[in-house]
């Protein structure tokens, strides 16, 4: 066995092991599970396809054999596929970019999509005789009083009722957002070292491709427009199809702190805002990714004056 399928077979273990140690119940295991996708990642952007194959395989078996098929099929759902399809988009050659890669705005439309299909078949899989709403919020209520049993019953369900409408998006929103996370941690450092495949995209350059405007339109009308379930997952949807523009948002408001002073103190004062108030400030990331998208903020941005240089 060569180096490299050693390094693969340790990445999965690595990544089985976190997803093992969530199960246990301990906070470090709840930290190291949204780290599992990352050596799945390193193997799979550092020697390609065939390596992130091994590591799949020796992580579903370490998981398998530690947790059983249940644990096992959790690992490989949320886990192994997303990071297969990453895998297979981030290394495809595109005659049509600059530097002859998948732009990394083409790979978050199709990972999205993704993760919305995959929650949609979910949901309608499970849905009850009373809906999928009704469903949701019992599973909440159930998950609440065993979570927060000296809650009163009152703030409890009020609580469900405020969460429930569009707990689903939310939910996938966290775990689509930790897998690029993940993606974006395993390039950085694979690139800095000369190891990865593909040259480091250029994030403040991130652009959705013009299609994934049109899903968004269809699943805001089907959420307009439809009732019961559909209009259900319609609206849930379109929480998880905003998520891209939240990151072609975050780049042009790097690109805005660059051309201003102290673009270090910038950045820092926006991140604390954002983790502060994190529903209000992600909303305005969101409103300036769509605006990014369908006006082109970027170029109509000033140019950035010349270091030293005052006026």
């Amino acid at each position: 066995m060569g180096k490299p399928a050693l390094i693969a077979v340790g990445g999965g273990g690595l990544s089985g092991a976190a997803v093992i140690a969530a199960l246990t119940g301990s906070p470090l295991g709840v930290v190291l599970v949204y780290l599992a996708p990352l050596p799945l990642l390193l193997v799979g952007l550092a020697y390609g396809s065939g390596a992130f194959g091994l590591a799949a395989a020796a992580g579903l078996v370490m998981v398998l054999v530690m947790g059983g098929f249940t644990a096992a099929g959790l690992f490989g759902g949320m886990h192994v596929i997303l990071s297969w399809l990453i895998i297979q988009q981030a290394l495809r050659p595109s005659s049509t970019s600059a530097d002859g890669w998948q732009p990394i705005g083409h790979i978050l439309a199709v990972l999205t999509v993704l993760v919305t299909l995959v929650l949609m078949a979910t949901a309608l899989g499970g849905q009850g005789e009373e809906g999928i709403e009704a469903l949701v919020g019992e599973t909440l209520a159930t998950v609440a009083k065993t979570a927060a049993p000296g809650l009163d019953p009152a703030e409890r369900a009020a609580l469900v009722t405020r969460l429930a409408p569009m707990f689903l998006g939310f939910s996938a929103v966290a775990w689509l957002c930790m897998l690029i996370v993940n993606a974006g941690l395993a390039q950085s450092f694979l690139g800095a070292r000369g190891r990865s495949r593909r040259p480091t995209p250029q994030w403040s350059a991130v652009r959705v491709p013009a299609w994934f405007d049109w899903v968004l339109a269809g699943a805001a009308l089907a959420g307009l427009v439809a009732s019961g379930d559909a209009a259900y997952l319609a609206r849930n949807a379109v929480i998880i199809l905003l998520t891209p523009y939240f990151f072609v948002g975050l780049a042009v408001v790097h690109v805005l702190a660059r051309r201003a002073p102290m673009p270090g103190m910038v950045m820092g004062i926006f991140y604390f805002l954002l983790l502060l108030f994190f529903l209000f400030a992600a909303a305005a990331v969101v409103a300036i990714g769509l605006a990014e998208q369908w006006f082109g903020l970027r170029n109509r941005l000033p140019a950035a004056r010349p270091q030293g240089r005052k006026e």
